[in-house]
């Protein structure tokens, strides 16, 4: 075996978006944010990843939170499954993998759980276990997760707590500082910041 057989495996920013469904330059992005995994270097300014690395960071819940509307079809996953459930290709947190998750309800209050795992189903990356049987078979629209065409994202909480007040209020998710949440359990406010105020992209 050669040392260049040795090297790790890379990947391009375009490699990366094509794995996660994302256009490559919003992984770029993401990842200049600290919301996926650092880059091994710059090729003619654009990030490169060691492929494992790459892979490897969304094995793991990482430093941040997030926060989804409350619909009647999140309320009915968490009580059926303790889980919110997510479509990869809603573009806004399908990616996470949160330590918290914030449930915001309409008239500015909020439901914090913990996130104890992320399972991923029909996607090219990982979740931080396994996807289990009973995740392939919640339900939409009359079929199971499994049969759909469309990758998921399945997160499960465990209550934390509330907030009383949330300003202002959120069509989408979003993701939020660890702290911001904390600090409003205590507070019984939350202000969410915008993406670049919580997350400002390094350059």
């Amino acid at each position: 075996m050669s040392w260049f057989d040795e090297l790790p495996e890379v990947i391009t920013r375009a490699d990366f978006g094509a794995l996660v469904a994302r256009p490559p330059r919003n992984i770029e992005l993401m990842a200049s944010r600290g919301l996926a995994a650092d880059p091994a270097y710059r090729n003619r300014n654009k990030f490169v990843w060691e492929e494992a690395a790459a892979l490897g960071w969304f094995r793991s819940l990482q430093e941040h939170a997030v926060i989804v509307p409350a619909s009647a079809q999140a309320m009915a996953d968490l009580a059926a499954h303790g889980a919110y459930v997510c479509p990869l290709d809603s573009k806004h947190v399908g990616l996470a993998r949160p330590k918290m998750l914030l449930m915001y309800r309409p008239g500015g209050q909020g439901r914090v759980f913990g996130v104890d795992a992320v399972e991923t189903v029909n996607q090219q990356i990982d979740g931080t276990r396994e996807a289990s049987a009973r995740t392939r078979q919640i339900v939409r629209d009359g079929e199971p997760l499994d049969a759909w065409q469309r990758p998921w994202t399945v997160f499960y909480l465990r209550e934390a707590g509330a907030i009383g007040k949330i300003t202002p209020g959120i069509q989408q998710g979003r993701y939020l500082r660890l702290d911001d949440v904390l600090d409003a359990l205590t507070t019984d406010h939350l202000a969410v910041p915008t993406l670049d105020e919580a997350f400002p992209a390094r350059k």
